[in-house]
């Protein structure tokens, strides 16, 4: 009886000790996930390891090799040996893709039902990282992770995206419209277009602008619907004014989870475009734009909130908890504030008004100005 003690004495104690070293390379990979990747929406870093005799076995990708290199170094001063298995995204052959429909939607997952996660317009280009089976896993210019079905890109080598840079493109300005196969309203439809829809300018025909779309078709607009791209971002005057113009273009346009097209925007994905046609690139969710801009604080002081303003939506910090951001805004002074929630529409946060959201005045957590800040992207 007492030998069985013993023995079983050892074998706790032996598997005490490799839980406590699985637990320190564990807590070692995700110091380094969290040191490279603090968020994953816009990084790639999923990586596991196993023992397999002496060695650690690491598994996995991501997209940032110094991660590896970093993470490698630090289990080796452990005194581990390291056999790195983890593979630098992205795949072979694969570099980069243009939205090749009006509206492209990207996922969360490889399947039509997957969620929405956010949408990319025609012409935009993406890095591209993975494929599974007609479905690719691609990084829009936002830094924005997910998956596009073959369908809705054109994919490019080096040389080919090289050239589309290059050629001169221009703007899709109207609300929505058409591109036609032939230089007449009469003729077959080649595609829909929406506002912010970008194409390559190949010339002119009467009053249409031939155009070219990712995968080499060509179409007709009117040329009364388009403008230069180089042209139209010359022109962009960013000014709380002009910001509250181009946010009531959008008044009444349907909520849509992950969307950022006229069709359908989510809270961020409307203050994403509004921006965007200010000549601003703002991170894609509510909880990414909060970390740019200059910060007004947590006081719902609205005598100190110029138009244009973003205002942020959830739950406070507490001791024990981390400020939670679900929602945004944009303020157009005198209390009021556009956004999207359930379609795109104006509401106040002056009790006196009778536009007064409850919700939204108890929910307040802090306020951004984007319009003269150093620190977000510019197109």
């Amino acid at each position: 009886m007492m030998h069985k003690n013993l023995f079983f004495l050892l074998m706790l104690m032996l598997s005490m000790g490799a839980c406590k070293q699985t637990d320190q390379w564990t807590d070692t990979i995700e110091r380094t996930r969290r040191e490279f990747v603090p968020d994953k929406r816009v990084a790639i870093f999923d990586i596991d390891a196993k023992k397999s005799g002496d060695e650690l076995v690491l598994n996995g990708e991501t997209n940032i090799a110094t991660s590896i290199d970093s993470l490698v170094e630090r289990l080796r001063k452990s005194g581990l040996r390291i056999r790195n298995e983890v593979k630098i995204l992205p795949d072979s052959g694969l570099y980069k893709a243009v939205a090749n429909v009006s509206v492209c939607n990207i996922r969360g997952k490889p399947k039509h039902s997957s969620e929405l996660w956010t949408q990319a317009l025609l012409g935009t280009e993406m890095n591209v990282y993975k494929q599974e089976g007609s479905w690719y896993y691609v990084q829009t210019p936002d830094g924005y992770l997910g998956w596009v079905d073959e369908g809705g890109i054109q994919l490019m080598d080096k040389p080919a995206f090289e050239n589309w840079k290059i050629i001169p493109k221009v703007l899709y300005t109207a609300d929505r419209g058409v591109a036609y196969q032939r230089a007449s309203l009469s003729s077959t439809v080649a595609s829909d277009l929406l506002r912010g829809n970008i194409l390559l300018f190949k010339g002119e025909k009467g009053p249409f602008v031939k155009v070219g779309f990712p995968d080499t078709r060509t179409a007709y607009v009117p040329s009364g619907e388009l403008i230069h791209k180089d042209r139209w971002l010359s022109s962009l005057e960013p000014n709380g004014e002009n910001i509250l113009a181009e946010a009531q273009r959008y008044l009444g346009r349907p909520y849509l989870w992950g969307g950022t097209s006229p069709n359908g925007l989510d809270c961020s994905g409307f203050t994403k475009q509004v921006y965007y046609f200010s000549g601003y690139r703002l991170p894609r969710d509510a909880s990414q734009q909060v970390m740019v801009g200059e910060d007004l604080g947590t006081t719902l002081d609205l005598k100190k909130f110029k138009k244009g303003d973003l205002l942020f939506f959830g739950k406070k910090a507490s001791p024990n908890k981390k400020e939670k951001i679900t929602h945004v805004a944009i303020y157009m002074g005198e209390g009021k504030i556009i956004h999207a929630t359930g379609r795109v529409k104006i509401e106040s946060l002056d009790p006196e008004d009778p536009l007064f959201a409850k919700h939204r005045f108890d929910t307040f957590v802090r306020a951004k100005r984007i319009l003269g800040s150093n620190n977000v992207a510019l197109l």
